[in-house]
């Protein structure tokens, strides 16, 4: 198994996943609330990648998340705060989520064998679907408006890092060996150390700090959301 990491959805281009697992993540906020809304009982997602696509569902009845530059759009019915999906709110209930980076990426790289939603409240369940399928990674940073971004970057280092552990997968670039040392060297500090990101930062100025320390727990959630068509679901074991 090889393992390949994409810092910028504006880089996919250059990478052959047809064939692979590809891994989105938006460790703040997009696929952490993607996890947190299945893990609290949502029956499934549709990402979209524009406000208009957004908006036309709203027009038709859906439940709508949606997004940009931090705050939630005036039309939705959640944001894009982890802490907006609760129970009581989403259990049963089919979701469309349009975000300024994550959902862009999504839609981006589903022409794969697999696409598969990470961030590091899944990151043990997700190790746990990628090893069971057994083919070559892409792993794909939203990023911040096709910029490289910290905090994904760090994520895709430690997911690299983990499947690394097991016995016949290797990383298949300096891209991916570059994100292990980054993780390493950060791994014992990390949550300070992403406190200083950009991302971090603009988020705390709009007051979404709880936000930050919620997206930087390890492996709370055994969900594993994936793309079936233009659906996001968790397999029912």
């Amino acid at each position: 198994m090889q393992i390949e990491i994409c810092f910028s959805p504006s880089l996919i281009h250059l990478y052959e996943h047809r064939d692979s697992v590809v891994v989105v993540t938006d460790v703040f906020r997009a696929t952490t609330t993607i996890c947190t809304a299945f893990a609290n009982g949502a029956s499934y997602i549709i990402p979209v990648a524009t406000e208009q696509e957004a908006l036309a569902y709203k027009s038709l009845g859906h439940l709508v998340g949606a997004e940009q530059a931090t705050e939630r759009c005036s039309f939705a019915d959640f944001g894009n705060s982890p802490s907006e999906y609760s129970v009581d709110k989403v259990n049963g209930k089919a979701i469309v989520f349009m975000t300024t980076n994550g959902t862009k990426a999504i839609k981006g790289a589903a022409d794969c064998y697999q696409l598969l939603i990470g961030a590091f409240v899944n990151l043990q369940a997700l190790t746990e679907r990628i090893l069971s399928l057994g083919k070559d990674v892409l792993i794909v940073c939203s990023g911040a408006n096709g910029r490289i971004c910290l905090e994904d970057s760090l994520f895709a280092g430690a997911l690299t890092s983990t499947l690394l552990a097991e016995d016949g997968v290797e990383a298949a670039s300096d891209g991916a060996r570059m994100a292990v040392a980054l993780w390493h060297q950060a791994n014992r500090d990390f949550s300070n150390i992403l406190m200083q990101s950009e991302h971090a930062r603009r988020l705390i100025q709009h007051g979404f700090r709880a936000d930050i320390n919620y997206c930087l727990r390890r492996s709370i959630f055994g969900v594993v959301p994936e793309l079936q068509g233009d659906k996001l679901i968790v397999r029912k074991e």
